[in-house]
């Protein structure tokens, strides 16, 4: 059944052939406390893999050899999205600490070593992110002084810039500097003998996060790139909106055939019409009971490598992705601790399944979460999910043939699974009048003017009891929808 679906999605769909990506070295983590730092075995999570050793965290004030050991480490040969195996003196607390008290020329020395389209600083903020979690990272930010902090994003930006737990605005200003750097250094080996296969492909990527962050064409607010990996095929996050003071924040969750170079302005598009959606409902609500106008960003989130038809049928990159994901969301709780926004996860097709595979790890939690598309949730019911008071939805279009496959697991349109099954026909608003579009295909949920689209506008402002949806009981099924082999070519397409 899946086959014929992917199929059709593939006539329609445009997607760029994705290569591999390397699987960084994990590192084995104590928790000792840093020299002059705050402890980091009160907030350090359990390690996902092997039992740490543990080592000396003394800093080496003139060199960063650890850091740079673990930047160029040579890449695991095993699978899986993190093992977790390497010699005693990599940690990464080792490593932090080092961070913390090298002397400047050391900073730079460090930068300077590394390669300058960016594999180095991809793989060292890879096993940082894995090594340390995100209240660890955003403790030892907040116990560097002013001029540690820009001497870090002077130097290793690309490093910087994937940490989390780091303020947004900083991040956001480190990866600017290290998609410019590896931009340049792209450009400069252009038609010399130090360019190596792959750069045409890299320079197109990094130009497609470039050209989403100028767009303006929809969610006319601040644009912050909060990731950026260049390691083919990429990863990268948009936010639409600011991250740091955002009321509410919505991470929208692609799913297969997206790539950084394929569909990074497309998705980052995709985020400003739904944040410009959000905005009108705050303007509607204030007006309507005279509350303070709530303030929202939107994530392009295209953390993870999506399948395509040649590996869709494993969870093998949804368990990676879900990994990535459980970052992302650790990070955005570290960096606001102290002013935590109301968070949503809107995730369509594969997406879906890999945000079921991060919420039901216990790691960490949302407020709300819309399932678009889904072919199957790993857990059978919605309240094995980390979603605040099971505020869970899903939508099923009546033309989806991905909708219903049930492929990965429970399909969360039925009444068993305890979501409540958003209304996609269209219709006239109850509250606006305006008439609003059906969402019938596998890729209509998130276009503008949508029910579908209002709806996830409503429950990523809290206001989930306005939407149209059916609260089924057990046993209920979904509505019945049209045979595969009806579904036409053209009626699953790529989101204008």
């Amino acid at each position: 059944m899946l086959f014929l679906a992917t199929a059709i999605l593939s006539a329609s769909i445009h997607f760029a052939g994705a290569v591999d990506a390397p699987v960084v070295p994990g590192v084995a983590v104590t928790a000792p406390g840093e020299p002059g730092g705050p402890p980091l075995a009160d907030t350090a999570a359990p390690p996902r893999g092997d039992e740490p050793a543990t080592v000396d965290t003394t800093p080496g004030l003139e060199q960063v050899a650890v850091c740079r050991a673990l930047a160029t480490a040579e890449p695991s040969t095993t699978t899986g999205a993190r093992p977790s195996t390497a010699a005693p003196d990599l940690t990464v607390p080792a490593c932090l600490a080092e961070l913390r008290g090298a002397s400047s020329p050391a900073l730079t020395a460090l930068g300077d070593s590394f390669d300058p389209v960016g594999d180095d600083a991809s793989r060292l903020s890879a096993v940082l992110t894995a090594g340390a979690d995100a209240p660890t990272t955003a403790a030892w930010w907040a116990g560097l002084d002013d001029s540690r902090r820009l001497g870090l994003v002077a130097a290793v930006p690309g490093v910087v810039g994937q940490l989390e737990g780091v303020p947004y605005s900083v991040r956001d200003q480190a990866n600017r500097l290290f998609l410019g750097a590896a931009t340049l250094a792209l450009h400069d080996r252009d038609e010399t003998a130090a360019e190596q296969v792959g750069d045409d492909a890299r320079s197109a990527m990094l130009g497609q996060v470039q050209l989403a962050l100028a767009d303006r064409s929809a969610g006319d607010e601040d644009r912050q790139l909060i990731a950026l990996d260049t390691v083919m095929p990429g990863r990268a996050a948009v936010s639409v909106g600011s991250l740091d003071t955002a009321d509410d924040v919505s991470v929208l969750v692609p799913g297969m055939f997206f790539t950084v170079q394929g569909q990074m302005v497309d998705w980052a598009e995709t985020a400003g019409q739904l944040h410009d959606e959000q905005r009108a409902w705050t303007y509607l609500l204030a007006r309507s009971d005279a509350r303070p106008l709530d303030s929202v960003a939107v994530v392009a989130w295209m953390g993870y490598r999506t399948p395509d038809l040649t590996n869709v049928y494993t969870l093998d990159l949804a368990r990676q992705g879900a990994g990535h994901l459980e970052d992302a969301l650790s990070g955005l709780d570290a960096a606001r601790a102290s002013d935590a926004p109301r968070v949503t996860v809107v995730a369509h097709s594969y997406g879906s399944t890999t945000a079921t595979l991060a919420l039901s790890s216990g790691r960490v939690s949302v407020d709300s979460l819309a399932l678009l598309g889904s072919p199957g949730s790993v857990v059978p019911t919605a309240a094995m999910l980390s979603v605040a008071d099971d505020d869970v939805y899903a939508a099923a279009g009546s033309f989806d043939p991905v909708a219903g496959s049930g492929y990965f697991g429970v399909d969360p349109g039925t009444g068993a699974f305890g979501a409540v099954l958003l209304h996609t026909g269209g219709g006239d608003d109850s509250v606006t009048g305006r008439a609003l579009r059906a969402a019938l295909g596998h890729n209509d949920y998130l276009l503008p003017g949508t029910e579908s689209m209002r709806s996830l506008a409503l429950i990523a402002l809290g206001h989930g009891d306005m939407v149209d949806g059916d609260e089924r009981g057990p046993g209920e099924p979904r509505p019945d929808g049209p045979e595969l082999a009806l579904v036409r070519p053209q009626d699953v397409y790529l989101r204008d």
